[in-house]
């Protein structure tokens, strides 16, 4: 197996060498360009809730819930992050308290 791996290894590193000169010329043409990262860009996050349609899986849909909502109160930025609803259950949960948050919702599936 050392064999196969520094076999593997010298075939990735010979590929790494042929494709240097692309990293190396798209390197200087940043910095010539001088383009840099806006400074105020606002973090954004998203949480997709999987649960599921119905079932007698309660603690389950519970406990993701609780844990979106644990995680939008405890942070500021709760403007900033969207929910994904995968099942009702998520859904009929998450949607009293943080329903302008949801952005898609997915049943049946």
């Amino acid at each position: 197996m050392k064999m196969v791996s520094a076999a593997k290894y010298a075939r990735a590193e010979r590929d790494l060498k042929q494709a240097r000169p692309y990293g190396e010329g798209a390197q200087q043409f940043f910095e010539k360009a001088e383009v840099a990262p806006a400074e105020t860009v606002e973090k954004k996050k998203l949480l997709i809730a999987m649960t599921s349609d119905r079932g007698l899986c309660g603690a389950v849909h519970t406990g993701v819930a609780r844990t979106i909502r644990n995680e939008l109160n405890e942070g500021n930025n709760a403007d900033n992050t969207k929910i994904i609803c995968i099942g009702d259950k998520s859904r009929s949960i998450l949607q009293r308290i943080f329903g302008k948050n949801i952005i898609f919702v997915a049943n049946e599936v």
